[in-house]
């Protein structure tokens, strides 16, 4: 892969963890969501029963709460990483 093409994709790599499942809730539903990222209190999974990738809070409880779902892998790495940086920073 060239450089160029390798900027071009979201590197969560670096936060990538042990896979553990989580219980996330979409319209007060709850579901299992496998949990293979994690930056601080951020968390990034997948929602396999609709087939999408998420990102939310892992709160000091161990609850998640603030979760959001994507179409797509590539989105949910980069709302992963930008939701991630501005946690770094506070």
């Amino acid at each position: 892969m060239t450089p160029e093409a390798r900027h071009q994709y979201p590197n969560i790599v670096p936060c990538l963890v042990l896979p553990f499942e989580k219980t996330c809730r979409q319209e007060g539903r709850p579901y299992d969501a496998l949990v293979f990222a994690q930056r601080g209190c951020m968390i990034m999974f997948a929602a396999e029963y609709a087939r999408r990738f998420g990102v939310g809070i892992l709160d000091a409880t161990g609850e998640v709460s603030d979760s959001h779902q994507y179409s797509t892998f590539d989105k949910a790495a980069y709302a992963f990483l930008a939701a991630a940086a501005v946690g770094d920073r506070a």
